[in-house]
C-alpha cells in the first residue's frame, strides 16, 4: 500500500490518502494524485496471506499517520482507498476468501484510527464492481438491485455490506465501475482490449470468453482515477454510490475492430465453443453521477495503444 502526504492551496494542513491496491485502477488514482498536489509519498508492506503480519503491516501505517498528525502543520483529513483485488472475474470463493479477510482488517484498521483521531475528519473509498454485480441484467439504473451470478460478484456485494457498516461513522463512497480497460504494464493483469493489444504487437492469438456480439459497456481506467481524485479534493458530506459507465453499449466484435483500427495490425483470435463470459450488462445514461464524463471509447484506445507501445519501445519491442 501506498501513503499520499499531500498538501496544498486548498488545504490549511497535511491531508493524507492511504491507497490500498495498485493495479489498473488503483495505479489509474495514484497518477491522478500525483497531478493534484501530492508531496511525499511512502510505500509500505501489506501482507496479503497472513493476518497475523499484515496487523503488524498496518501498525506501521498508523504509526506513520501519527507521526505525520503531530508534525508541524495539523493533519486535517485522512482518506482511505481500498482498490485491491486479486481475484479475477472467474475466481474461486478461496480466492475471494482471502480478499474478503484483507479488507475486513483494513476495515477494522479504521475504525481504530477514526477512535485515535477524533478531531480529524477519516473518509473511506471503495471501488467495487458493476459487471460483477449486475452480470446478466440490461439497462441498470442506481437504484437496480445486484443479481450476482458468481462468486466474484458474490463477493463484491458482501464486500460492499462490510464497509457500508462504516456509514454510521464516516463518510463512505462506493465506486461501481463497469469493464474497466486502460493499461497496466506489461506484465500486469490484463482485460479485453489489453489482451487484444498486446498480441497484436507479438503475434500472439487472444483468447475470447465472451460471445462476439456479447455486449458490454467500457470505461477508461484513467477516468476512474481522476473521479475518484476529484472526491477526495473535494469531500462530499454524505455517503455515496457511484454506477461509473459509459452508458454506451459496446458488442465484443465492435471491441475488436476498433483494436484492430487502432494498431493497425491483424488480431488472432481463439473463440470458445461454449463461452464462459457471454452475459450482457448495460447500463442507463440516466443513471450516471454528476461531474463523471467518461472518454469516448476509440479516443481511449488509442489512448492505451500509445501507451502499449510506448512500454514495448522502451523495453525492446516484442
Amino acid at each position: 500500500m501506498i501513503l499520499i502526504f499531500r498538501a496544498g492551496p486548498g488545504l490549511e494542513g497535511r491531508s493524507i490518502v492511504a491507497l490500498f491496491g495498485v493495479g489498473l485502477i488503483g495505479r489509474a488514482i495514484l497518477k491522478a494524485l500525483r497531478v493534484s498536489q501530492s508531496d511525499i509519498e511512502t510505500l509500505l508492506p501489506l501482507s496479503w496471506n497472513c493476518a497475523e503480519t499484515r496487523r503488524v503491516d498496518l501498525d506501521r501505517v498508523t504509526q506513520a499517520i501519527s507521526d505525520s498528525a503531530t508534525g508541524c502543520r495539523p493533519l486535517v483529513r485522512v482518506d482511505v482507498v481500498w482498490a485491491a483485488g486479486r481475484a479475477g472475474f472467474a475466481a474461486g470463493y478461496e480466492e475471494l476468501r482471502v480478499e474478503v479477510d484483507a479488507l475486513k482488517d483494513v476495515i477494522g484498521w479504521t475504525r481504530m484510527l477514526a477512535g485515535r483521531l477524533r478531531n480529524t475528519p477519516i473518509n473511506f473509498h471503495m471501488l467495487s464492481s458493476a459487471g460483477g454485480l449486475f452480470e446478466g441484467q440490461r439497462f441498470v439504473e442506481r437504484l437496480t438491485a445486484p443479481c450476482p451470478k458468481r462468486p466474484y460478484g458474490e463477493s463484491k456485494m458482501a464486500q460492499e455490506s462490510i464497509v457500508n457498516d462504516l456509514r454510521r461513522d464516516l463518510n463512505v463512497h462506493v465506486y461501481r465501475p463497469s469493464s474497466v480497460y486502460g493499461f497496466n504494464g506489461i506484465g500486469g493483469r490484463s482485460g479485453l482490449l489489453s489482451t487484444l493489444m498486446e498480441n497484436a504487437y507479438k503475434q500472439a492469438p487472444s483468447r475470447i470468453f465472451g460471445g462476439l456480439e456479447t455486449v458490454r459497456d467500457y470505461v477508461l481506467s484513467s477516468d476512474i482515477g481522476q473521479f475518484v481524485v476529484d472526491k477526495i479534493d473535494r469531500p462530499l458530506r454524505e455517503s455515496g454510490v457511484f454506477l461509473l459507465a459509459s452508458g454506451k453499449p459496446t458488442s465484443v466484435s465492435e471491441m475488436i475492430w476498433i483494436a484492430s483500427k487502432v494498431v493497425g495490425r491483424p488480431l488472432y483470435l481463439k473463440l470458445d465453443v461454449r463461452p464462459s463470459n457471454a452475459n450482457h450488462i448495460t447500463y442507463r445514461s440516466c443513471s450516471l453521477p454528476k461531474g463523471w464524463s467518461p472518454t469516448d471509447l476509440e479516443t481511449g484506445v488509442r489512448q492505451v495503444a500509445r501507451q502499449l507501445l510506448l512500454s514495448f519501445q522502451s523495453g525492446g519491442a516484442p
